[in-house]
């Protein structure tokens, strides 16, 4: 069960206005509403209780009880994140954080579901990256990465985009979704539709998520503890690492094919920047 924050963040731009209210209410009085059933939040709100079971769902719970557990188990979280929006003290020890954090998810990275991955992409005629937000810093390194290796890549950051392309792929195809949550409807919708579409799929995201059981190959992005709920800082650090383990281990695999393609990208980017002299 991914945070709540998070999984707001990730799909936001699917809440109406009034479904974005009500979970503003819920951020900014998670202890009075960890009290209140259903009936009475829709009171607190001036909704109705459908609509707060209905944007619950929106965020990837089964319903409102479900969001109620995991207010309970964010509640210490989130009244700190009232009183402070800024962790002073773990800015402070952002190099000791991130430090620590690198080597913990270095460690957590099997070789063997790396080398797997690795190969899925090398195989691949068309390569899919899906991602939001923060999260799309890591996708477009990758995405820049796997196009200088001659490879044919999008990447994609609208959910309607997402779930089309992966319909319309094939057994050749890979996805790599990436989720600092591991929630996101849209990604999940997506990946359901690629089970059709018979596309490889390689996530990055933490281990256990509902994300990484619609994959594939699951490649685990661990994160110690987090300066800001909403991720941003070391979950773009630790998916930037996966991404260039992942990508060293395609090019340990790749050898003169790399170099072919590769050539062929700087004679590309090389006629373009004698144009713009």
């Amino acid at each position: 069960m991914g945070s709540i924050i998070q999984s707001y963040n990730e799909n936001l731009h699917l809440l109406t206005e009034t479904e974005e209210r009500i979970i503003d209410y819920v951020l900014a009085n998670p202890e009075y509403c960890l009290e209140l059933s259903v009936y009475e939040l829709s009171r607190a709100v001036k909704v109705s209780p459908s609509m707060i079971v209905k944007t619950s769902r929106k965020l990837g719970y089964n319903g409102y009880s479900q969001l109620r557990l995991a207010l309970a188990s964010e509640l210490n979280l989130l009244v700190h994140r009232e009183k402070s929006s800024v962790l002073v003290k773990d800015l402070e020890a952002y190099e000791e954080l991130v430090s620590s954090t690198i080597v913990e998810a270095y460690a957590r990275l099997d070789e063997n579901t790396l080398l797997r991955a690795a190969q899925a992409l090398e195989g691949a005629v068309n390569i899919d990256i899906y991602s939001f937000g923060f999260d799309s810093v890591a996708g477009h390194d990758l995405y820049l990465k796997m196009l200088q290796s001659g490879k044919r890549v999008q990447i994609l950051e609208n959910g309607y985009e997402q779930i089309i392309s992966a319909y319309n792929l094939d057994k050749e195809s890979v996805i790599v979704a990436i989720s600092g949550t591991g929630t996101s409807k849209d990604l999940l919708d997506a990946l359901n539709f690629s089970k059709k579409s018979g596309a490889f799929v390689i996530s990055i995201t933490p281990g256990g998520s509902k994300l990484s059981t619609y994959s594939n190959i699951a490649l685990e992005s661990y994160y110690s503890k987090l300066v800001f709920l909403e991720g941003g800082l070391i979950t773009r650090v630790v998916q930037l690492m996966i991404c260039d383990m992942l990508y060293m281990k395609f090019l340990e695999i790749s050898g003169s094919k790399f170099e072919e393609r590769y050539s062929r990208f700087r004679e590309a980017l090389d006629f373009k920047r004698r144009q713009i002299k």
